[in-house]
Order: structure tokens, then sequence, then C-alpha cells
């Protein structure tokens, strides 16, 4: 990332770009601005767009031929062409003969780094890679937004801001920005405010579920369930996030007897090392037969349901409470 920001300070640009990896907030920031330095806006005569299945190599390397109109560069972005899942000779090829006029920036989700095409960009171009930040960069990304608004947040206050984000960077954007609209008269954050004013997602709301099935409380249970159907949560999709619960269940369990930190779990499971202790404490509540039980027992509910054998509100609701009991 050092590089592109480089690269429009200093108005060097590479002849291709290609910005790929999970991180969508961060991989379309760095798009964006590519695209702005090199025509000052997307409306511009030397700027094309393809994407997806509209991708083709001819039609791009016809636009990256054609000379720019009173412009130093003519700017062409490709979106989700899965050019770099295969080896197309032809694009590697190209790539090192890609005109100084014109700068081509590809944007994938997913590539094969074997691939020719992927090891012309980096020999030719620039790749870069953006990865889900962890939790001590997104407290870095908030702190300095905060610093700037001349705010604080106490440490209550973030441990739920992060969770009710969903360690999603455009979810953080969005809630953050509601937050300090809402503390605009206060130079402190705290956890009264955050949970007045954000939004929590369904995974963080099913932990509420988890906990209440591992205390045996029947009552507020069926209290977060009626809330999660009241916000017109389909009932299958809680019951395939309880069984994902149950699956991180087991899996923390094992790795922390081989003896891994919450860290190196958080690291193997995709979610950080605070989830981590969530998930070992819930799953402190049941021993693994039970766990697994739950799961084979989920599986036979939602074929139950599936085939009309019985309601998905109220089978959902039987599973949780003979668990809860």
């Amino acid at each position: 990332m050092q590089t592109i920001n480089q690269d429009i300070k200093t108005g060097q640009f590479h002849r291709a770009y290609l910005l790929y990896g999970e991180e969508d907030y961060l991989k379309l920031q760095y798009r964006d601005r590519l695209v702005r330095a090199l025509t000052g806006g997307q409306e511009s005569m030397n700027f094309s767009r393809m994407e997806g299945d509209d991708c083709d190599l001819k039609g791009l390397i016809d636009l990256a031929q054609t000379m720019p109109f009173f412009a130093d560069h003519r700017c062409i972005l490709i979106m989700e062409s899965g050019f770099f899942n295969s080896s197309n000779d032809e694009l590697a090829a190209y790539l090192e003969t890609v005109p100084e006029t014109a700068v081509l920036i590809f944007v994938e989700k997913a590539v094969r780094k074997s691939t020719r095409p992927f090891k012309a960009m980096v020999k030719y171009g620039y790749a870069c890679e953006f990865l889900k930040p962890d939790e001590r960069i997104l407290m870095q990304w908030i702190g300095g937004r905060l610093s700037k608004e001349k705010k604080t947040m106490s440490p209550e206050a973030w441990r739920e801001f992060f969770l009710r984000s969903g360690e999603n960077m455009e979810n953080m954007e969005r809630e953050y920005e509601k937050l300090v609209t809402y503390c605009l008269d206060r130079e402190r954050i705290e956890l009264d405010d955050v949970r007045a004013i954000t939004s929590r997602p369904l995974n963080n709301r099913v932990f509420d579920l988890i906990d209440a099935m591992a205390r045996r409380d029947g009552k507020l249970l069926l209290e977060h369930y009626a809330d999660m159907i009241a916000a017109k949560e389909p009932p299958l999709r809680i019951l395939s996030l309880i069984e994902r619960q149950f699956i991180q269940m087991l899996a923390v369990r094992q790795m922390s007897s081989d003896h891994l930190s919450d860290r190196e779990i958080g690291q193997k499971i995709a979610v950080s090392p605070y989830i981590v202790g969530k998930i070992r404490r819930s799953s402190e509540s049941y021993s693994q037969e039970q766990i697994r039980q739950l799961l084979a027992d989920a599986s036979d509910m939602e074929e139950r349901i599936k085939t009309g054998k019985i309601t998905d509100r109220l089978g959902v609701e039987v599973l949780m409470m003979r668990y809860a009991r």
C-alpha cells in the first residue's frame, strides 16, 4: 500500500496494478484513489471500466493501445475478471508490453499466485494483497480518527464497538460516523453511547443465544430469539449460525488442549482473540459429546424443516430449548 501511496504522490505510476484479497473496504479505497489520481474522477473520456463476464482481453488490449485524449494516461479498471485464476499466456505476455500511456487496474477477490499472469504482474506491475486487519490495527485506525475529532473512547466502549462492528472495516466506518455524531458535544465516548446508537450484527446477537443456552436460562433464550425474529432474521439462518458457533467450540477446545494461544486460535478460525475467549467460556457448559450431538440434532432439524414436518420458527426453538435444559 505504501507503494501505491508513493506512486500517487509522485505521479509516477506502474503500468499495471493488481489489488486483491478479502478486505474489500481498503481494496476499494485504494482502487478509487488510483482512479482519481489518474483521471480526476471516473467521468472522463480517458477512463474505461470492465467487470465480470464483460471482461474481454482483446477489448482490454485495444483500449490500452489507444492513445489518451489530452492526458498522460488512459486508465482502465478491470473488476473481478478471473484473469488471475488460470494460466492466461496472452495476458502474461501483454503485461510486459503495456504502453506508458496506459495504466491497468485489476481488482480481484481471489487469485492464484502460481499462474503466469500473477507472476508477470509481480515482475512488470505491482500486486498488493489486502488482508483482514486484526484488532490492534483496527484500534489504531479508529484511535487515529478519534484523535482528529479530539475524542477518546473508554476500553469498555471500544470492546462493545469492536464486537458490534463485526471486525469489518466497512461496518466500522458506518457505525463510527453514527457514534461520533451522537457524541458530538462530548469528548469521551462511553459504553452506554455505543449501546444506544450502534447496530448489532446477527453474528453478535447469536452470542446472546448461546450464552443463554449455556446458562440454561430458557426464558432469556426465548426473549433473544423473539427479538431476532422480530428483526426479520430467518430462523434457518439463525440455526446455521448456532451450528457454526458449536463447530467453533469444538475447534477452540481442541486447539486449547494443544496449548495454542487465543491469538493463534483466532488466526486459524478467523476471529479475534477476545471472541475466542467467549467461545471457550460457552463451550465449558457442554461436553464434547453434547456438542457433537447438538450438531447432529441441528442437521436433523434442518431436514425436518425443509421437508415441511415442522415450521422453521418452532423447529429452531425446540432445538435450542432442548439444550437449554
